[in-house]
């Protein structure tokens, strides 16, 4: 599809030429080899009849006569077929995070910031001929544009992730959407549930939050790394997050469940709450490595197009 295709309307937000011009030179990385449904350009763990020889097996009663060596039946006198790495297309599935925390940082929100994540991820996956679908999440999954294929489903996605800031659902996208009851807060643990039991097939999965979530998610994501799905956690904070610019006393309400806390915003208190982030951030990412799952952070403030494109190649999500 061509560039200005993509452009057109309100949606350049999002996606912007230059930018897509360096995508192009990018695919999405898995770490695992998977069973697609339809032809693509990864390598599936079927085999098949590509161009790509595999290995060599033993003719049985049956089989196809094209596929013999007939160099080694000369040889040796016997039947072999020669196998072929098969190239087919994999569910690549973004997951992104809406709650009331992901609105805070400026001039760009993380929730700007996730949602331009999400639609490169999205044109790397179009890109690849591989099948992608997006969720927007909170105390439980709101909304989902289930997995197609192809470069006319990746505008139904850009619209999509436009549509998520303005609350709306877009005319031509086909949107399932969950009515659950208000939120109070981030259940990435229960998001994680639900996902589990709509997705029988591993594949690849991009999870777009803070990851500030005092629940014990880490559980669900061991389960889902276990049953063979290629993980991958992209957590976005806001400057005012890491280095926060407070004094004096402070009465602070969390964005999500309204609780309140009184605080002194001295040399002390700030100390105490950078070594508190770093260790949460470094143990995320421990965790990850440790269960071959992906990680990167991000921070709003930090030019958009270069850091997704350094980091999603550092992380090996993308090369």
């Amino acid at each position: 599809m061509a560039e200005d295709n993509l452009m057109a309307g309100d949606k350049a937000s999002l996606l912007d030429p230059t930018f897509l011009r360096k995508l192009e030179r990018l695919r999405i990385q898995a770490r695992r080899a998977f069973p697609g449904t339809m032809r693509g350009e990864r390598r599936s763990t079927r085999k098949g009849s590509s161009v790509e020889f595999s290995d060599f097996r033993k003719y049985e009663a049956g089989d196809d006569f094209r596929h013999v060596d007939w160099n080694i039946y000369a040889r040796l006198e016997r039947l072999v077929l020669r196998q072929f790495v098969e190239e087919e297309d994999v569910r690549i599935d973004i997951l992104i995070d809406r709650s009331r925390s992901m609105h805070f940082g400026e001039p760009m929100t993380k929730f700007d910031f996730a949602r331009r994540a999400a639609a490169a991820l999205a044109f790397l996956a179009a890109s690849s001929l591989d099948r992608f679908g997006v969720t927007a999440f909170d105390s439980g999954v709101r909304k989902r544009l289930r997995p197609l294929r192809g470069r006319g489903h990746l505008l139904s996605v850009i619209s999509f992730l436009e549509n998520l800031a303005e609350n709306g659902e877009g005319a031509e996208a086909k949107i399932e959407e969950t009515k659950i009851e208000e939120a109070n807060g981030t259940n990435l643990s229960g998001v994680l549930r639900a996902y589990q039991k709509r997705s029988l097939r591993p594949g690849i999965v991009f999870m777009i939050s803070d990851f500030l979530d005092a629940g014990d998610f880490r559980a669900e994501m061991k389960m889902l790394a276990h049953r063979g799905f290629d993980l991958n956690l992209i957590q976005v904070l806001a400057p005012e997050e890491i280095a926060p610019e407070v004094v004096g006393d402070l009465l602070l309400v969390d964005s999500e469940t309204g609780d309140e806390r009184e605080l002194t915003a001295n040399d002390r208190a700030m100390a105490a709450y950078r070594k508190a982030l770093t260790f949460y951030t470094t143990e995320l990412e421990s965790f990850s490595r440790r269960n071959r799952i992906g990680y990167a952070q991000f921070t709003v403030e930090e030019a958009f197009e270069d850091l997704l494109l350094k980091n999603l190649v550092e992380s090996r999500m993308a090369r």
